[in-house]
């Protein structure tokens, strides 16, 4: 029903957004330039320093000034990979993928064993159209990080961006195997069962999700997408909402709620609903034709 503008699928844009960067531990985020500055100056040569001040800056999107900042650290902090990955990051959010690929590659010298940046290349390799070359970047952050499922979920994610869906389900239920607490594989496991049309086992995979994680509001939203589907928009209203509630910035939640209010006959509501999801990058032509412009 909905088309995203984008081509990378969510997990993946996840762990792409440059503003998820977190704080070294023991450190607050910045809540200004002057604090930003401040920062640097007190600790000139603490990487940290900068990927804080460019945390704040890109979460206001201002990537161009995040690299900036960046750029500073990588020139008078101590050699960080993780500063380098950061600076990677902004790199691909101003659309420069060549420098953002240049730069994950000297993370990777300093620390071949960085997981972050192994996850970054096969991130950058995907938006190249190098789908092999990300496998394996992503392979390997698997092999650095055999009991972490954020790795797992971008390797299954990869397969489905390459179009090998069989292998995509087979690479799923092994990492399960492997961590059958997981609700971040169930979920890519959902996902994987969605874009191969077996609605109803992806349904029932994201009843598994909430029962290992009842506040997973990605889980509601995407059985409401489901609910829409088989045409029941009672209850695509009712799990959206139930999303919401616990995201309320959701995209995919507003996306479906519109298109259920649309056929519930909640025209104005769901205007507003689909103009939120519009503004997320999700093409609610499906509730313009309902109700129309």
């Amino acid at each position: 029903m909905i088309q995203h503008h984008f081509t990378r699928f969510t997990w993946v844009l996840l762990a792409l957004a440059f503003c998820l960067i977190l704080p070294a531990a023991g450190q607050a985020a910045v809540r200004s330039r002057v604090e930003g500055e401040a920062l640097i100056a007190a600790k000139p040569q603490e990487p940290s320093s900068y990927e804080i001040y460019a945390q704040f800056l890109s979460g206001n999107g201002a990537y161009k000034e995040a690299a900036e900042v960046l750029e500073r650290g990588q020139a008078k902090a101590t050699p960080s990979a993780q500063l380098l990955v950061a600076l990677s990051n902004a790199y691909e959010a101003l659309d420069q993928l060549g420098k953002a690929e240049a730069i994950v590659r000297e993370a990777l010298v300093l620390d071949p064993a960085n997981v972050q940046a192994h996850l970054q290349m096969g991130d950058l390799y995907f938006s190249l159209g190098w789908p092999k070359s990300g496998l394996d970047s992503y392979r390997e952050a698997c092999r650095l990080e055999p009991t972490d499922p954020a790795p797992m979920v971008r390797l299954v994610g990869g397969y489905l961006e390459a179009g090998q869906y069989p292998a995509a389900q087979e690479q799923c239920l092994q990492f399960i195997a492997q961590l059958p607490e997981s609700p971040d594989l169930w979920l890519s496991l959902g996902q994987v069962f969605e874009k191969q049309g077996k609605r109803r086992e992806a349904f029932t995979t994201y009843g598994q999700v909430l029962t290992l994680d009842a506040e997973n509001a990605t889980a509601y939203a995407r059985q409401g997408r489901l609910f829409c589907e088989f045409g029941q928009y009672t209850s695509a209203e009712v799990s959206c909402r139930q999303a919401l509630e616990l995201d309320p910035e959701l995209h995919l939640a507003h996306a479906y709620l519109g298109i259920a209010l649309s056929y519930l006959g909640n025209r104005e509501d769901a205007r507003k609903h689909a103009v939120i999801a519009e503004s997320g990058g999700l093409n609610m032509m499906a509730v313009w034709k309902k109700i129309g412009q």
